[in-house]
């Protein structure tokens, strides 16, 4: 029974295309806001960390939102939340040390 509730997604996706699409849309803007308030940070306390701009500009386009659209997402404000809790609590230099292995899937690569 478990296997077959696992294969409801795969169901609604051949049947329905459009499924697929919205909910990997979905993901591409979940991930690029995560990534974007990453980026942010970055540009702000880690002087020694780089962004792949090109990248994060091609999610940006994929997503079909703007970078405000982005910035007031959810996946973005959790993030930023994180981020400046930690910053208060442990400050800058550890966040600056693993926030490149923080996003996989669609933004991995933005911070190196």
């Amino acid at each position: 029974m478990f296997r077959n509730i696992l294969r409801i997604p795969m169901l609604a996706a051949a049947l329905f295309p459009g499924f697929a699409v919205a909910e990997n849309l979905d993901a591409i803007r979940a991930q690029t806001a995560s990534a974007l308030a990453s980026a942010d940070y970055v540009r702000k306390h880690c002087p020694n960390r780089k962004i792949d701009d090109g990248k994060l500009t091609s999610l940006v386009k994929r997503s079909k939102w703007s970078l405000d659209q982005l910035r007031a997402d959810e996946s973005y404000e959790e993030q930023d939340l994180v981020l400046k809790t930690m910053h208060k609590d442990k400050g800058p230099a550890i966040i600056c040390l693993v926030i490149s292995k923080a996003h996989g899937g669609y933004a991995r690569g933005v911070i190196q």
